[in-house]
């Protein structure tokens, strides 16, 4: 007896635990979801050559409080418990810099489907490919039937922006809520296209995201805008047939809120550069919601002229280091060392702000006249002196000091003994001479002939 009640009173424990569930958020493998969150966002992030976002503890306590608050009350906003933004909440969990959110929510919704749904919103995935920022948290509940994705991306500060806790100040541009419904999936067709049959309640958005695609893919399949309005009953192509050209893609899009000249080209799959020359831009050009811009060229369209990359902003009013740097697409230490400020500079309006690095001027070298280093003055002319052998008829020619030294460019020679250099020297010297000194030396030579002929005949005689 006391066997059956023992198991009865685990029973009704059992059954309260199991209803207590349904009624408090729980984590939805909060640790394996919040990585995958992570590495997608990463992975994206790599794809326009940015750094990955680094874990924060302190961020993931404010992202996960947040998810935990929506997934009990079935609210989606960025105002949470007590009227919190998400400034002041990453700041009362002790994070002391800037912040920016996204949430996301809906009916068995996936970490992928989430940031897919991110992605395709300009004003979430801003926040994605930002670089001003530089670490995350990521917070995840279910509660009510529905899972929730919290990101806070941050970046510290020495001076964070006041927030009193109980403000309802979201921050700055994350103020778009995006609930994500339930919808059932089409089967491919034979023809490997997947066509979505619209219902009540369903967007473009959530239709893209259930599906995991791109929005601007869907848009193109189907020739509609981000402004087109769908009806229930409606087909949407998903997936082209097997071997289908795709339509070209668009030329051209209409400024949202939230975009900027940065993300427009990232979301394009354009370089910042490519964006502005294709719209006649400079990095200063403001584009407001509404703007038609060109994100490419038609087919056999003339490009316009090559721009000159501009190097700097000129501040206007109200304009602050962090506002310049996140125009540009640069971090604010980086806007600091390419203009050799301090972080407590004051910005004046008119004032230029180099945005890039300037180009130094490349050093040319000048021609110069080649310089000859004259020969020195020679004592006299070269002279080439015939000594007679006593010991036997072959007469040797030598050089006497001054020949030598008229082939010498730096000073004077010194004589090598009994060297071939010197009969050639001697015979240079020689044939760079003027004629009556060579005509004196065949005369000297013919004189001192005749005397050795004599002396010869004198001898014979005298045997």
């Amino acid at each position: 007896m006391f066997r059956f009640w023992r198991h009865a009173l685990f029973f009704c424990l059992l059954l309260a635990l199991l209803a207590a569930s349904g009624q408090h958020p729980t984590p939805v493998a909060a640790q394996s979801s919040a990585g995958e969150v992570l590495q997608l966002v990463n992975s994206l992030r790599a794809s326009y050559g940015l750094p990955p976002f680094s874990q924060s503890s302190v961020l993931a306590v404010a992202a996960q409080s947040h998810a935990n608050w929506m997934a009990s009350t079935g609210l989606y906003s960025h105002t949470g418990a007590g009227g919190s933004s998400p400034q002041s909440r990453s700041a009362a969990a002790g994070y002391p810099g800037y912040v920016a959110e996204n949430i996301v929510g809906g009916t068995n919704l996936t970490a992928q489907q989430g940031v897919t749904w991110w992605i395709n919103s300009p004003i979430h995935f801003n926040t994605l490919i930002s670089p001003r920022y530089t670490e995350v948290g990521i917070g995840v509940a279910t509660g009510l039937g529905q899972n929730f994705y919290v990101l806070v991306a941050g970046t510290t500060s020495d001076s964070p922006p006041a927030v009193a806790a109980g403000t309802g100040t979201a921050a700055r541009g994350e103020n778009e809520i995006f609930v994500v419904a339930a919808l059932d999936l089409a089967e491919p067709r034979e023809d490997g296209s997947i066509v979505h049959t619209v219902q009540s309640g369903q967007s473009l958005w959530s239709i893209a995201a259930r599906y995991g695609v791109p929005l601007q893919d869907v848009l193109l399949f189907n020739s509609l805008s981000e402004d087109s309005t769908i009806n229930p009953g409606d087909e949407v192509t998903i997936r082209l047939a097997d071997g289908a050209e795709p339509p070209p893609p668009p030329t051209t899009y209409i400024v949202r809120s939230g975009d900027n000249a940065w993300t427009i080209a990232a979301r394009f799959r354009l370089t910042l550069e490519d964006f502005l020359w294709y719209n006649s831009m400079s990095e200063d050009s403001l584009i407001q919601p509404g703007d038609v811009v060109k994100i490419g060229l038609a087919e056999g369209e003339a490009p316009p002229p090559t721009p000159t990359p501009q190097l700097a902003h000129v501040v206007r009013s109200g304009e602050t280091l962090w506002d310049i740097s996140l125009r540009y697409g640069l971090t604010v230490a980086q806007l600091l060392t390419l203009n050799g400020l301090s972080e407590n500079a004051v910005l004046s309006v008119g004032q230029e702000v180099y945005i890039r690095e300037t180009p130094q001027p490349v050093p040319t070298e000048t021609p110069f006249p080649p310089t000859f280093t004259p020969m020195p003055p020679s004592a006299g002319p070269a002279e080439v002196v015939i000594v007679a052998n006593p010991n036997g008829p072959t007469a040797t020619p030598t050089t006497t000091p001054l020949a030598l030294a008229a082939n010498v460019a730096d000073g004077p020679a010194t004589p090598r003994p009994g060297g071939q250099a010197e009969i050639q020297n001697a015979a240079l010297a020689t044939s760079s001479a003027p004629g009556w000194m060579i005509a004196a030396g065949v005369g000297t030579f013919a004189l001192a002939l005749l005397l050795m002929v004599g002396v010869i005949v004198l001898a014979v005689r005298k045997l």
